[in-house]
């Protein structure tokens, strides 16, 4: 296999969160609830920036999952149609531009998960437009399923190294050293081995949402763009 130009190697896109979506047109409702969980806050802050109050941008945002759901829009989805991320924005756009706009209530079904937006709206400070604010929060959500990964990975570890993955108040290598009862060398190895395996864990979370190696590189600048 090749490797890809910020690292990782190039896998193929048998098994992919397209995957998923396409389990979700039968509506198993694993696929529902992992869609859901997985893209509710970035499709929330796409519509908060749009304008609409938080009542109103909660209410769109299950009323489009709803209609996600439960519409033909699933029927529609095929291999081919490139990015996820840009799908769902492209679907997203058109359902706020129609008459579910009008919608301050769910009339059918329930959502996977309820909303909890109060510790979101501090993030919608600014003045970022709605794909800025879609794209970073599509980021963000990549970059927590990638730790999560990362956690498990390196069980008792975790801890000590996260406090270094952190952009402020990073311990010394010294202290990090006496925390794990290793030499500053075997610090220094292993914060190496966990930041190269954070970075092959975003890649493998961003492979999840393309087809190809080139829309692999366009995911890639946009993650990184965002932060």
């Amino acid at each position: 296999m090749r490797d890809t130009t910020l690292g990782g190697q190039s896998g193929d896109f048998q098994s992919t969160l397209w995957t998923v979506v396409l389990k979700a047109k039968d509506k198993r409702e694993e696929a529902l609830n992992a869609l859901f969980a997985t893209y509710w806050k970035p499709i929330y802050f796409y519509v908060r920036r749009k304008g609409k109050s938080i009542e109103d941008a909660k209410d769109l945002t299950q009323g489009f999952f709803v209609h996600f759901f439960e519409s033909d829009l699933l029927d529609r989805v095929e291999r081919g149609r490139g990015r996820f991320k840009s799908y769902l924005l492209a679907t997203l756009e058109h359902f706020l531009a129609n008459e579910y706009r009008k919608a301050h209530a769910l009339k059918r079904g329930k959502p996977p998960v309820a909303l909890d937006v109060e510790l979101l709206e501090d993030e919608l400070q600014g003045d970022e437009s709605p794909e800025k604010h879609f794209r970073r929060a599509w980021g963000m959500a990549v970059l927590q399923r990638a730790m999560e990964q990362l956690k498990a990975e390196l069980g008792s570890k975790w801890e000590p190294v996260r406090k270094h993955l952190s952009p402020q108040d990073r311990p010394s290598y010294k202290d990090t050293a006496q925390e794990l009862g290793c030499s500053v060398t075997d610090v220094t190895n292993l914060l190496h081995r966990a930041r190269k395996s954070l970075k092959e864990k975003i890649i493998g979370e961003l492979r999840q949402t393309v087809e190809t190696e080139e829309e692999l590189q366009e995911e890639l600048r946009e993650f990184f763009e965002g932060f």
